[in-house]
């Protein structure tokens, strides 16, 4: 999967929490497939040439954890909580 875009999210929330990373903001949305996902953007507001990866969130009644994808879509990790997977994406 590319990049995404802002236009494909259903976004339910935008702003920062204690797991952001610095100069960052995130994204929680439903992407076209079904999946939620919070996505990371450089600076102080979403753009999508700022997106710097997202997490997939699984549903409560699917096994398994988070999963962490770069800005084109490539797998970046599973390892590790919501804050670590964030401060990875944002070095990308």
């Amino acid at each position: 999967m590319a990049a995404i875009r802002l236009a494909d999210l259903d976004i339910r929330w935008t702003g920062t929490d204690g797991t952001t990373p610095d100069r960052h903001v995130l994204v929680l949305g439903v992407d076209i497939l079904g999946n939620t996902r919070l996505c990371l953007y450089a600076g102080d507001s979403p753009a999508d040439d700022a997106f710097r990866g997202s997490l997939v969130i699984p549903p409560p009644d699917r096994l398994g954890g988070m999963v962490a994808y770069g800005p084109t879509g490539a797998h970046v990790t599973s390892l590790g909580d919501q804050t670590s997977m964030l401060a990875r994406l944002a070095t990308l």
